[in-house]
């Protein structure tokens, strides 16, 4: 039990998915759909009024090198930077009947040194640190309910690198929740959702990950950000998860001093209309919105799951619309995973993901911008200037393959990945392709994880014939207490 919790605290990619796994080997409850991932289901039980519970986290320190220049995404509150920079977080955790708490802050050194900035990148970099709450929570849970306050990352939907509404790519930020930490059943199926109010803000000594990391000066005032999670599991299809997540974002001060009712100025986003010739005045109000489909199915007996998300930054106009220009302003991540066993701690991973995130041809005639894109937010969907969705890079088009070989905490993958980078109206197509190595073993309370990819940059920067290589390489050291 413990090894499961700490698999499921770390940021590392490799680590993440030790439940999700065991799902498909059919040793993990078959109603959670792993597209709501917030808070630890495994602390589900009945609550313990005797005395508090204290128990330490495991320390995680993750450190992570670029040679050439930025590289690497879904690492929290790691900043897109060259050379080297390390992520260090401790934590406690305290449970007292329905109530818990966490704290676990987040310090990240980066030595940001300059690269080579033709049309990408921030030509004055320095040195950067700061300090985050990190992991750190309180919330009270009865039942399958749980309401709270929390800084944690989310991850919703079924992507397993890139999730379009919300994912670990960013710092996690300061919100609001009340939503679910197990399925709620129906008679109609299993009901997971997640409802967030949220402040987030920009950061003036980085460039922005959606302007390709160069500044922007643009209204820095703080957004308030509405969103939400709901995942259905019809009880009539074994395995198939169907969902939604939607957000909207507005500037705080603007939106907040607005003569409106409560739930028009906290939790606008549950009455959103979904056409826009039913709801024209959106566009003057200074806010954007996002919204994703997504499907989740499940095969246990084939030990492998099929999962795609389908995301929208606009409205439609009316239903006719999005029937005759489905790819008006979309965005996509579909994927495939299958596990061979050997035994239950015995097996070979392999999948596959690919995320679309550039406009598609019917831009020639109506164009949407790039996903993340819209206009009314100028910061665009970010926190700390980082991109709370798909982390590959602004309008890029990201294909992963990857194939391990797993054997309890011991593990040997590799990884294939080809990015394109905002292609669209571009002359000189930037294009890179990397191989990568991803072992992880155990030595007694110690995990060690580390991937390394060698990166070859076709035309980088857009710059025809300029080809660097580039080394980018992480390594997490994780020390578990118990």
């Amino acid at each position: 039990m413990n090894d499961i919790q700490s698999q499921s605290y770390t940021l590392e990619s490799i680590n993440q998915n030790y439940s999700r796994n065991l799902q498909l080997l059919g040793n993990y409850d078959s109603t959670v759909s792993f597209t709501n991932q917030y808070n630890n289901i495994l602390t589900v039980g009945k609550p313990n009024w005797k005395k508090p519970t204290i128990s330490l986290l495991p320390v995680i320190l993750t450190q992570q090198f670029n040679s050439h220049h930025p590289f690497g995404w879904n690492d929290g509150v790691m900043i897109q930077a060259k050379g080297y920079q390390v992520l260090a977080r401790p934590g406690v955790n305290m449970q007292y009947g329905i109530f818990e708490a966490q704290i676990a802050p987040e310090f990240v050194f980066a030595t940001n040194g300059n690269y080579a900035t033709p049309q990408y990148g921030n030509p004055n970099n320095k040195s950067y640190s700061k300090l985050f709450p990190g992991q750190s929570f309180i919330k009270a849970q009865y039942g399958a309910i749980s309401v709270g306050v929390s800084t944690q990352n989310l991850w919703w939907g079924p992507g397993i690198h890139s999730s379009l509404l919300m994912s670990n790519n960013a710092p996690g930020f300061f919100h609001a929740f009340i939503g679910t930490r197990k399925p709620i059943k129906t008679p109609i199926g299993n009901i997971e959702f997640n409802l967030i109010g949220a402040r987030l803000n920009s950061n003036l000594s980085i460039g922005y990950e959606n302007n390709h990391l160069q500044p922007r000066n643009i209204n820095n005032d703080w957004r308030y950000l509405n969103a939400y999670v709901v995942s259905w599991q019809p009880k009539w299809i074994e395995g198939l998860f169907l969902g939604m997540t939607r957000s909207l974002q507005q500037y705080g001060e603007e939106s907040l001093n607005r003569p409106a009712g409560f739930v028009s100025k906290y939790i606008p986003v549950l009455g959103l209309a979904v056409q826009k010739q039913n709801n024209f005045g959106d566009d003057t109000l200074g806010r954007d919105q996002l919204a994703s489909f997504f499907l989740r199915w499940l095969l246990p007996k084939a030990n492998a799951e099929f999962y795609i998300e389908y995301g929208k930054n606009d409205y439609g106009v009316n239903f006719r619309d999005y029937i005759n220009g489905p790819t008006h302003s979309s965005a996509y991540t579909v994927g495939f995973r299958k596990l061979i066993p050997k035994s239950l701690e015995k097996y070979i991973q392999v999948e596959t993901e690919l995320t679309q995130l550039s406009q598609s041809p019917d831009a020639l005639v109506r164009s949407a911008g790039n996903w993340y894109v819209h206009g009314q937010v100028f910061q665009g969907y970010s926190y700390e200037n980082q991109t709370m969705g798909a982390g590959a890079g602004f309008g890029a088009n990201l294909q992963t393959f990857s194939a391990t070989w797993v054997n309890g905490n011991i593990r040997n993958g590799f990884l294939v990945q080809r990015i394109e980078r905002d292609p669209e109206n571009r002359v000189n197509k930037w294009t890179d392709f990397s191989i990568g190595w991803m072992p992880q073993w155990r030595y007694k309370n110690m995990i060690l994880g580390a991937k390394v990819q060698l990166i070859r940059s076709n035309n980088y920067s857009w710059e025809k014939g300029n080809n660097p290589f580039n080394l980018h390489s992480r390594l997490m050291v994780q020390y578990n207490f118990k």
